[in-house]
């Protein structure tokens, strides 16, 4: 990965251009600044772009409304959101944060005519950049010395930083994670020192970056970082997961439900963990099917059917977790993603009508389905009606 130092490198697109144009045609000044400029530092193409600019929202938002679309939304803190092309780009005026006196939020912001200003109050040096066309590269907390160095680094003091908003723990492991950058050792001490005011901040914002730092290429590091400051207690709620399991999760696929499974194994409060981060139901659901396939043994392509009915659409994440873990043999991925063979009710030859036919009654149809059902995952030739219906009888079910 390699760090572009020169300003005639950065080219923009033209949907940004057109809108850099404007503002400065205006008297206005207008910066690319961010993870968008950090990104294109690295040599990567961003996402999205964010524009630091120094006029005012209002006058942001009188100079596109006509022939933009402008959406106002984070308009007190300065924000203004302009799609240009269809692409939304977060332009946002040059601002100085109040005091934090709730560790999460500023009391107040207050607007400012220096990009100076803005950059001082970001939150790591990587991010806190910005470029101008004809002015080049503004570059005051050696946040390229910081790329090329590959660290994560607070502008300025860390424990400051952490205290004006203790989430900035987690997004120093994410930008660590997703990176692969190592956290500066200033920082990291911030970090210890400030962990306990995660507590403050809301569980929603704390999932949101923690399931982020999960999708890296490789979290494991970032992971195993966390465990050292003593963070996780903070996240999954007074549980750590031991060095073994967080090495195990660079392995699976970038799932954030299956990684998030496989960190739970060690814990019997993985629901309640799950539940108290907020998560959808898909989010909760993936986690707890890949935790409970990654403890079944699978030895056979029956195990693999079993593994299969009991987590259903996850069994091919769930069934890798189980080969990290020592519970199945690697050809067990070509039995979960080559089975064609009955694992639900629903995939029977045979109904609960066709039971009713002959005879059986109330609860008896739902136990003999599933009674038949076990049979077929063992032998899926059983899966004809008339073995079936027949197997029913001769069990005395009917």
């Amino acid at each position: 990965m390699e760090v572009c130092y020169e300003a005639k490198q950065i080219v923009l697109p033209d949907y940004i251009r057109a809108l850099t144009a404007r503002l400065e045609a205006a008297g206005e000044r207008v910066y690319l600044v961010g993870g968008s400029l950090r990104d294109i530092l690295l040599g990567q193409t961003p996402h999205d772009y964010d524009l630091a600019t120094s006029a005012t929202p209002q006058k942001t938002v009188s100079l596109f409304r006509e022939d933009f679309r402008v959406i106002e939304t984070g308009l007190k803190h300065g924000t203004v959101t302009v799609l240009s092309e269809g692409n939304p780009v977060e332009i946002t005026t040059f601002r100085v944060d109040g005091d934090y006196t709730d560790g999460r939020h500023p009391d107040a912001v207050s607007f400012t005519r220096r990009i100076a200003d803005d950059l001082s109050r970001r939150d790591f040096t990587v991010n806190a950049m910005a470029y101008r066309e004809g002015e080049g590269l503004i570059d005051l907390f050696d946040g390229k010395a910081d790329l090329r160095r590959r660290i994560i680094r607070t502008v300025g003091e860390s424990r400051r930083r952490f205290s004006e908003d203790a989430l900035r723990i987690l997004r120093a492991f994410r930008f660590a994670a997703q990176l692969e950058f190592t956290i500066d050792e200033g920082t990291a001490e911030g970090i210890v020192a400030c962990r306990e005011g995660l507590s403050r901040i809301a569980k929603e914002r704390i999932a949101s970056e923690f399931l982020r730092l999960l999708r890296a290429r490789d979290p494991a590091p970032a992971l195993l970082a966390m465990k050292d400051s003593g963070v996780f207690p903070f996240v999954l709620q007074n549980y750590t997961p031991c060095v073994e399991v967080i090495r195990l999760s660079s392995s699976l696929p970038p799932s954030e439900e299956a990684r998030l499974g496989l960190l739970l194994t060690g814990t019997d409060r993985a629901a309640d963990i799950l539940h108290e981060l907020k998560l959808s139901n898909k989010q909760i659901t993936g986690a707890l099917a890949v935790l409970r396939g990654s403890a079944k043994r699978i030895e056979t392509a029956a195990d693999a059917r079993r593994l299969i009915a009991c987590c259903g659409a996850w069994s091919p994440l769930a069934v890798r977790a189980a080969i990290l873990r020592g519970n199945a043999p690697k050809e067990a991925v070509g039995w979960v993603e080559n089975n064609d063979a009955p694992v639900k009710i629903s995939e029977l030859a045979v109904t609960g009508k066709d039971l009713l036919s002959v005879g059986l009654t109330g609860k008896q149809v739902g136990e003999t389905l599933n009674a038949l059902l076990a049979a077929v995952i063992k032998d899926p030739s059983l899966n004809q009606r008339d073995i079936l219906l027949a197997m029913a009888k001769k069990e005395g079910l009917a």
